[in-house]
């Protein structure tokens, strides 16, 4: 490639990319290639981020190349020749606009150029297309898998950052030194993710496909929905009932590790139900089950696995079921905003459902318990609210005041007799950030003994 193919394909000015040779960033000549053109990508793309080039060279000085490490996974082996964008369309058959969409939901809106893999996987969506897949919801394919694959390699890419790079760092290594002891296991490592990745697709399309089945055995017994992607499910909202304040008592990282061990406990108890996991914000977790009575199963075990926690926070859960529209991986529609804002009405340890719900399910050891109506946000008519009960006994640990979690005699840490009654707390710093501000802490109402269910 000469100098103009590259201002042409990466967007920069020739005098950017002449400077960046003379700082050592690019290679020096007149001839360019795929190595070139990422190398110039790389440092366009910390300038944006505020890096300015004089401060990536210093830093190649003190390290080493280490910018070959990243062209290095940026560049497909045997790429062959880079295409701009018209050219890709026009190999493809695609017109320009069809093109455009197409790169903009797989994430590449900002891709001006391309090599032989990208035009390959264009010409399959390509072929998609002329086998009569309709593109809206090839577009909706291009949007998920990119959303998903990216939260996968941005997964993999951090976690070996912290957990291998930033050892070596604390071990004392620094320079060409430090970037060689993580190139020799990243290299190795790199070589296994694509095996990984497909394996794991493979595990997903064949539960995805049994899903399918299910679907193809119900629609019999109902005609066709008018809206695409219009199901009946059980949506269920999860989540940590004091999570803000036991982050701000104990810091990030161990509220992290709380929901570290949260989250682990939702997917187990999923699993058993045969729940699905949509999507996790925070200590937050959506769920989406088959029917009603698997949902209020996964409630009350989860419930029961939280409680088996030495110390734990309480939570609360919400379940409204009813049609739903399935978009782009996601389920949206009233209901499962309905869903949420039952969560949100729930108060600490309660499992609140609505009449939908409540209808539907007649399980053993099992009792509902209305709470009457409730007029929620974004809600236009009050709506009527169930407790789930289990009728077992089960007893209700007291509350830390400062950072809410669930614990007991054996495994507090600290206690204080407060205005004629026992508090307990998880730590000594949780019992002095009481003392500090007591007046910041709800210390519940008087009660004799412990709660039961």
């Amino acid at each position: 490639m000469t100098l103009d193919d590259i201002v042409q394909f990466s967007g920069q000015t020739a005098e950017d990319v002449r400077q960046w040779q003379e700082l050592g960033l690019v290679p020096k000549g007149d001839e360019f290639g795929a190595e070139e053109l990422e190398r110039i990508g790389l440092v366009s793309f910390a300038a944006r981020r505020g890096i300015p080039p004089e401060e990536m060279a210093r830093y190649c000085a003190e390290h080493g190349d280490w910018l070959d490490v990243f062209v290095r996974w940026a560049i497909p082996s045997g790429q062959g020749t880079a295409y701009d964008r018209d050219e890709l369309a026009r190999r493809a058959e695609l017109d320009p606009d069809t093109f455009a969409k197409l790169m903009a939901a797989a994430g590449l809106r900002d891709r001006q150029y391309g090599y032989e893999d990208d035009l390959e996987a264009v010409r399959l969506i390509a072929t998609a297309l002329k086998f009569g897949f309709p593109l809206q919801p090839l577009l909706q394919i291009a949007r998920v898998m990119s959303d998903s694959l990216g939260r996968v390699s941005e997964a993999m890419v951090r976690l070996f950052h912290v957990h291998v790079h930033e050892q070596f760092r604390a071990q004392g290594l620094s320079g060409p030194e430090l970037m060689a002891a993580t190139e020799n296991l990243a290299d190795p490592m790199s070589e296994l993710v694509d095996p990984l990745v497909m394996y794991l697709h493979r595990k997903a399309w064949e539960r995805a496909n049994r899903e399918d089945m299910i679907l193809h055995l119900l629609e019999e017994a109902a005609p066709p929905s008018a809206e695409p992607g219009e199901i009946v499910r059980t949506i269920l909202f999860v989540d940590l009932s004091s999570f803000t304040p036991l982050t701000e008592a104990m810091g990030d990282a161990a509220a992290a590790r709380i929901v570290e061990r949260f989250s682990d406990m939702v997917r187990d108890t999923a699993a058993d139900c045969d729940g699905q996991v949509l999507k996790q914000i925070g200590d937050e977790f959506m769920l989406v089950f088959p029917d009603p009575q698997r949902a209020v199963s996964f409630g009350v075990g989860i419930q029961r696995a939280a409680a088996a926690e030495p110390r734990f926070p309480a939570l609360r859960i919400g379940a409204q079921s009813g049609s739903i529209l399935y978009r782009e991986g996601d389920y949206v529609g009233a209901n499962v905003n309905l869903a949420a804002r039952v969560t949100s009405a729930a108060a600490r340890n309660q499992f609140l459902v609505t009449d939908a719900v409540h209808q539907a399910v007649e399980l053993e050891g099992i009792n509902f318990h209305g709470v009457g109506s409730r007029s929620l946000k974004g809600v236009s008519e009050a709506v009527e609210l169930y407790e789930v009960r289990t009728g077992d006994g089960r007893t209700l640990r007291a509350a830390d005041p400062v950072c809410g979690m669930e614990l007991d005699e054996e495994t507090s840490e600290a206690r204080l007799a407060w205005e004629g009654r026992p508090l307990l707390f998880c730590s000594e710093n949780c019992l002095r950030r009481f003392l500090e501000s007591p007046d910041r802490y709800d210390v519940g109402p008087m009660e004799d003994g412990n709660a039961h269910e």
